[in-house]
């Protein structure tokens, strides 16, 4: 059973206005622009409750893996014919190879330091073919965090109300973002708490672990969110 607000994850990037089917193209195109292998598998790396997974599985042969078991459950419900793997970014090892790796939605923030940082991106381009590519969307940079931010989202079901405010604040070179979630049900309130940390890195940091791991690399500003977004193709 869900304990945390995990379960209301999709709702609320869905009140959010994130367009997951428009990303999962925007995807597909740099991928087939970049990558020079013939075959068609994807590992879709940080895939949290399997939204882009599902709609990548149009194109591709799809593996998901995250961290968080009770997104991986969410995304197996949601997505049964695709195989979920729990894993740490930073040390997996499936065993086997890909044309495309994926880690999308700024998930690669979640490495707190430049050692982590290289041994995630280590991680996922030995997973691939000669030929492939991998895409990271990068966290926000030191000069893009917004220290003291508070925002609010609203979710408005009938079976359910969710209210989500954060704060984000900065420790060194990690940025905290303190998350309240208010959950109404016909069972009744809900009260969440939750802290997360995510690696303030800058462009030359993230280009760097992806060069001193062998992979060439480009970067693309506006990216699939406007984030911008980290190519690394694995030399055939």
């Amino acid at each position: 059973m869900l304990s945390g607000s995990e379960k209301y994850y999709d709702d609320i990037y869905s009140t959010m206005g994130k367009d997951y089917l428009l990303e999962a193209e925007k995807v597909d195109g740099f991928i087939q622009k970049y990558k020079s292998t013939d075959g068609n598998a994807l590992l879709d790396v940080a895939c949290g409750t399997g939204t882009h997974a599902g709609l990548l599985s149009k194109y591709y042969d799809v593996v998901g893996t995250d961290l968080n078991q009770d997104m991986l459950d969410i995304a197996r419900g949601k997505h049964p014919e695709i195989r979920f793997i729990q894993s740490d970014m930073r040390s997996f090892d499936l065993g086997r190879k890909f044309d495309a790796v994926t880690c999308l939605f700024s998930a690669i923030g979640y490495m707190r330091t430049k050692k982590e940082l290289r041994q995630a991106i280590k991680s996922m381009s030995r997973h691939l073919f000669p030929g492939g590519v991998l895409l990271v969307e990068p966290w926000f940079s030191p000069e893009q965090w917004n220290i003291g931010r508070v925002s609010t989202i609203l979710v408005e079901k009938p079976d359910v109300k969710v209210v989500r405010m954060s704060h984000g604040g900065k420790k060194g070179k990690v940025s905290l973002l303190e998350f309240e979630y208010l959950v109404g049900t016909s069972k009744g309130l809900e009260h969440i708490r939750e802290h997360h940390e995510f690696g303030l890195f800058t462009h030359e940091e993230y280009m760097d672990a992806f060069t001193q791991t062998g992979l060439n690399v480009t970067y693309e500003p506006e990216g699939v969110d406007g984030r911008g977004l980290l190519i690394g193709t694995r030399p055939a």
